[in-house]
């Protein structure tokens, strides 16, 4: 095993701590906060042995704080609102989120809301941007997915609405990616995000507002992805692949901090809105194992540099479209994905019903605009049909 290297990566102004020990390097950090609410889930902070070794730390530095452990999947605007009510009651001066994407993008939600007043749904919706000046924010990520711990994004639900979507919440002041947090992640989940992290490089690498630095760092960490995710299946224990993945997934934050999503997560969002029972990572991996054709065929250059991975005779032209499709779902057989929106209990008729509120919804306008291809009522048609 090649040695596993500790770096810093500087991203939107965070400072981010990568690889083994990393949460040493932020001592002085943490050791200097006044009160922070430490955000977690009921379980990963605890069983990854995150929570410990943050609490030892703000112990030994004589830090007080306070936990919040009520950090849920698909956060919603009203959870956010009642993190920022704990935050204010209790007197508190930081955060310190210790989880994955739900539980960072719930953090950086309150945060906004504590900075900047008014109502969490001005920020969730544009109305408001929040200011510049907050209170600190520390995330120690616990998955290899969102890369929510290295970009300014955050994805709420508005359940009243039955609405999700990403809004521009604001950068962690500093970030800690630590592998040996991501090796209690099960089995099914470690598979969702790294489809997550390969989705975000996808749509990024082939967003309007792609680039060169972006397609470079997309391929990178699609080529990481696919060679490290079958060795996490065959051995959850594995930390060499496990930095890799977390590392592609870090790759994958920044390049959709640079360019963005676009059709798959919108579509998705319309999906795990409706029913969170479903992953976030699931229903990206469902949808893109038809619509990276119509990607493949739209931009069949950056698509190429992602797909050849799985398949060396692809070529980058329109016409290897489908077996690009076959490729992308010959990976995911691979490493044991298999699911439907069935699953879920969608039905077709659902599944058209909410991608087509993609076309009428002005808040979602933006996942359209930047999709590389037309989106109509007859490619919406044209790929739920071949997801349930």
């Amino acid at each position: 095993m090649e040695a596993l290297k500790t770096f810093r990566v500087y991203n939107g102004g965070i400072e981010l701590v990568f690889g083994p020990n990393s949460l040493v390097e932020l001592r002085r950090v943490l050791a200097s906060m006044k009160r922070p609410v430490i955000v977690t889930g009921s379980r990963s902070a605890r069983e990854s042995g995150a929570l410990g070794e943050v609490a030892k730390v703000l112990e030994e530095s004589g830090v007080g704080y306070v936990v919040y452990d009520k950090a849920k999947p698909n956060p919603t605007v009203e959870e956010a609102e009642d993190l920022a009510r704990f935050y204010e009651a209790e007197g508190c001066g930081g955060f310190i989120a210790i989880g994955g994407g739900s539980v960072i993008d719930l953090a950086k939600s309150a945060r906004a809301l504590v900075a900047g007043g008014g109502r969490m749904l001005d920020y969730f919706y544009g109305v408001k941007q929040p200011p510049r000046a907050k209170p600190t924010l520390v995330a120690v990520n616990l998955t290899h997915g969102t890369g929510s711990e290295a970009d300014r994004f955050a994805v709420l639900t508005y359940e009243a609405e039955v609405e999700k979507r990403g809004f521009p919440a604001g950068y962690p002041d500093y970030s800690v990616d630590d592998p040996r947090y991501t090796l209690t992640l099960p089995l099914n989940q470690s598979i969702y995000t790294s489809v997550d992290a390969l989705s975000h490089v996808v749509e990024a690498s082939t967003s309007r507002l792609s680039s060169p630095f972006v397609e470079a760092i997309s391929a990178e960490a699609a080529a990481r992805i696919f060679a490290y995710l079958p060795r996490v299946v065959e051995n959850p224990r594995d930390l060499e692949a496990r930095y890799w993945l977390l590392y592609a997934s870090m790759l994958g934050g920044v390049a959709i901090d640079h360019a963005l999503t676009h059709l798959g997560h919108g579509l998705e969002h319309l999906l795990s809105a409706y029913n969170p029972r479903l992953p976030h990572g699931a229903g990206l991996a469902i949808i893109h194992s038809k619509l990276i054709e119509e990607i493949y065929r739209a931009r069949p250059l950056e698509s190429w540099r992602i797909l050849s991975n799985l398949d060396p005779s692809l070529k980058p032209r329109p016409e290897d479209a489908e077996r690009a499709g076959e490729a992308f779902r010959g990976f995911l057989a691979r490493v044991g994905f298999k699911e439907t929106l069935g699953d879920y209990g969608f039905t077709r008729g659902e599944v058209e019903r909410l991608f087509k509120m993609i076309l009428v919804k002005q808040s979602m306008r933006r996942y359209i605009d930047l999709a590389p291809f037309r989106v109509d009522e007859e490619l919406l048609e044209k790929i739920a049909s071949s997801l349930v």
